[in-house]
């Protein structure tokens, strides 16, 4: 009979050992029923909790005013880009001619108009909080062909662009980001006279 209930134990040991227990403690069937209970109760949990993980994979994405930012961001990039490259280039006229002061106003003008730009680049980049290991696009130079005149020429209807595109933005953006953005629009706007009057030597 001892054998019998010593049998019975050790069956009782397995089922509990494969529901998870640790083998050699058992339990009473009230206080199993208890655990098995419990157990179905908190799976519902754990599922929404493994939902709720794989949520985080897939964040929402930014808002439309971030996404405005950095539209902004590329674009300024892009005229810093253009302005850089083509003062990097100078000019080749003699110093001293009259070609040579032409072209010294001119590099003047330029060096003003991108100093304005890396500095309307560094606010629009202020406001703006990337994540961690977040990396920009690298900045494009407008494709100028021809002569630095004709170079210039196509910033200036590249700054009366931008100025457009930064104005058409506005709605809808916070009133710290629209006047910022509205600044930048109209200084960009006053670059259009002033290259003109650069490129015609005036």
């Amino acid at each position: 009979m001892r054998s019998g209930v010593g049998a019975a134990r050790g069956a009782e040991d397995a089922v509990v050992a494969d529901d998870g227990l640790v083998p050699g403690i058992v339990a009473s069937g009230p206080a199993r029923r208890t655990l098995l209970i419990a157990s179905a109760a908190a799976l519902p949990v754990l599922l929404t909790a493994c939902r709720g993980v794989e949520a985080l994979g897939t964040p929402p994405p930014p808002p439309t005013d971030v996404d405005t930012l950095r539209s902004a961001i590329e674009h300024e990039a892009a005229l810093v880009a253009s302005y850089a490259a083509l003062t990097a280039a100078g000019g080749s006229a003699a110093p001293g001619s009259q070609a040579g002061a032409a072209g010294g106003r001119t590099a003047a003008a330029l060096a003003v108009v991108l100093a304005d730009h890396r500095q309307h680049l560094a606010q629009l980049k202020s406001r703006l909080v990337e994540p961690a290991g977040h990396s920009s696009a690298a900045a494009r130079a407008a494709s100028g062909r021809g002569s630095t005149l004709q170079t210039i020429a196509q910033l200036e209807q590249a700054e009366q662009a931008a100025s457009d595109r930064l104005i058409a933005q506005l709605a809808g953006l916070p009133p710290a980001l629209a006047q910022l953005f509205a600044s930048i629009a109209a200084s960009e706007a006053t670059h259009v006279p002033y290259l003109k009057a650069a490129r015609r030597g005036r």
